[in-house]
């Protein structure tokens, strides 16, 4: 079964935070894993995704005070050159940068989505300068990934962590491609899941969620299952190996794993790059002239 990962971090592992280096060290690793080699060297991670069964992955950058702001759109882009199996998402932090500049340096550097910390960059996602960034990514046809759910970073606000929040951005910008990355865990599980069920743009990752608990998190997972993508939360996770094995035993229906696994992330892909081969040259050639 092929397996698409839509959520891994990476990066350079010494300039991260000491508690957010605590953090991705928290949970088991295989034993023969250095977690920072692997976490901040591209073959070597390609080599420990494949060897779990990951056809491709979703890389994201997080341009924040845990990161110590290093881990941008540019590390990542540079992170993934030349690894077909790796699709860079960049990061924009309205309280560090000037919003659209930050965008357009994003796409020329070839980054296909992005995922967004509201929480941990302490900003509403909901704020006038991030509203061009939406709509860019709606009409050039770039997936957004928003952070929901409790955060562990030690001075977050908490705040915009209910999938609820992001009711607008759904309702204002109906084309774009919106994930509730760890579909609202651990308390807002049923919020997630109406906004998936309520909007045909809007999905949740997986992240984070305990395999063998995701039919008790989404009752209906039946009825869910083609709004639901899976995602690691690599290295937070812990052992990769582990993880798999536990959706194994969560004994799931295959056709629901299978559209999990694979099939909605391969949709939502295949028509977001097609869009972007498209339209995100237009949109250079015209921001240029």
């Amino acid at each position: 079964m092929k397996i698409i990962d839509f959520h891994v971090h990476a990066g350079k592992f010494e300039l991260l935070r000491d508690d957010i280096q605590e953090l991705l060290t928290r949970r088991p690793m295989e034993s023969n894993v250095n977690i920072a080699e692997v976490f901040s060297q591209p073959e070597i991670l390609e080599n420990y995704l494949t060897s779990n069964g990951i056809h491709r992955a979703v890389l994201l950058a997080e341009c924040g005070p845990g990161t110590n702001y290093t881990i941008d759109s540019q590390m990542i882009a540079e992170f993934v050159q030349n690894k077909d199996m790796f699709i860079p998402f960049g990061s924009i932090n309205p309280n560090y940068h000037d919003t659209k500049d930050e965008f357009w340096k994003s796409i020329k550097l070839g980054i296909k989505g992005f995922k967004f910390y509201p929480a941990d960059h302490s900003f509403n996602a909901l704020r006038e300068d991030m509203q061009f960034v939406y709509k860019m990514c709606e009409s050039l046809g770039l997936p957004v990934m928003f952070h929901t759910g409790l955060t562990a970073q030690k001075d977050t606000e908490q705040q915009f962590i209910n999938p609820l929040d992001f009711q607008p951005l759904a309702e204002t910008y109906p084309d774009l491609v919106l994930i509730l990355a760890h579909g609202g865990k651990p308390h807002w599980y049923e919020e997630a899941r109406t906004m998936a069920l309520s909007f045909p743009n809007v999905y949740i990752d997986t992240a984070l969620i305990d395999p063998l608990s995701l039919e008790q998190a989404f009752p209906d997972l039946e009825k869910l299952s083609q709004k639901i993508i899976f995602g690691s939360d690599w290295p937070v996770v812990g052992s990769y190996s582990n993880l798999l094995e536990q959706y194994r035993q969560a004994n799931i229906a295959e056709s629901i794993i299978c559209a999990i696994f694979y099939q909605n992330a391969e949709r939502i892909l295949n028509d977001a790059l097609k869009k972007q081969q498209d339209s995100v040259p237009q949109a250079l050639i015209a921001m240029s002239v």
